[in-house]
């Protein structure tokens, strides 16, 4: 990666992911989204497929957009008309180049919506990356269980969700980086097929804590489980050579953060 600047649309998992590696290989950062957050680099608040000025945008600056619905966000208010104008105004100041990360899969929760924008964009040149549900520490579903089993609590969780091919947050943002540098269209996922089940037992040994069964749904709101029904039957798909090695599940438990306790001993 060259020494352009890096502008990272988005400050969540993958986002901070990408700032961060952009930032560990020489480029000045900065990072667009509407919350602070602790971001390397500068931070600028600006709300995605809004009609505020771009002009700050740093000349030939590299340009990553990893936006995703929020909590009570439909995927329609992210990817939808106004996205897709913003997109033009944003490729209107000739970037030097521009990746668009996003959800794998064509259809279901929304996902259909992202395409659209997506497909727009390849006719331009753009680079996109697709991905299925990533694992990152203390975000996400599993971060977020990391992290209360980490406090000692014992977090009500359900494994009734669709089984996919997590992918580790680090390893999708080298696989979009590297686009960068070229126009594809490009799915990528993590090593293996892994149950919720599996999540919640790997955490619950590493912490040697228990989770409790939840009472009622299962935790995530519809469209996002339907995004990642959508996305259960991905092939296996990433280029060692280009990216590099994947992180498995057990690697990605190992690193967490975090004392390691033996069941029955007291927490903190």
């Amino acid at each position: 990666m060259s020494a352009r600047p890096l502008v990272v649309f988005g400050g969540g998992a993958l986002g901070g992911a990408v700032a961060r590696l952009g930032a560990s290989r020489g480029a000045s950062v900065t990072v667009a989204s509407r919350h602070p957050g602790e971001h390397v680099g500068w931070w600028r608040r600006v709300q995605v497929g809004g009609d505020a000025p771009l002009g700050w945008l740093p000349p030939q600056a590299d340009v990553v957009i990893a936006v995703s619905p929020g909590a009570k966000e439909r995927a329609a208010e992210t990817w939808g008309p106004g996205f897709a104008a913003w997109l033009v105004r944003l490729r209107s100041l000739r970037p030097s180049g521009v990746v668009l990360a996003g959800p794998a899969g064509l259809v279901g929760g929304g996902i259909e919506t992202f395409d659209r924008c997506a497909r727009a964009l390849r006719q331009e040149g753009v680079a996109v990356v697709r991905m299925p549900a990533l694992l990152a520490t203390e975000r996400g579903w599993a971060g977020e269980l990391a992290a209360g089993l980490r406090r000692g609590q014992s977090p009500r969780v359900s494994s009734r969700l669709p089984a996919a091919r997590v992918l580790v947050v680090e390893d999708a943002a080298r696989a979009v980086l590297t686009e960068l540098a070229g126009e594809a269209d490009v799915t990528v996922t993590g090593p293996a097929s892994h149950t919720a089940e599996e999540v919640i037992r790997g955490l619950e040994l590493r912490y040697g804590s228990s989770t409790r069964p939840r009472l009622f749904g299962i935790g995530v709101a519809r469209e996002v489980r339907e995004r990642l029904a959508a996305q259960e039957h991905l092939d296996d798909s990433w280029d060692e050579a280009r990216y590099g090695p994947r992180t498995t599940l057990a690697t990605w438990l190992e690193r967490q953060p975090g004392p390691r306790r033996r069941r029955g001993e007291p927490g903190p």
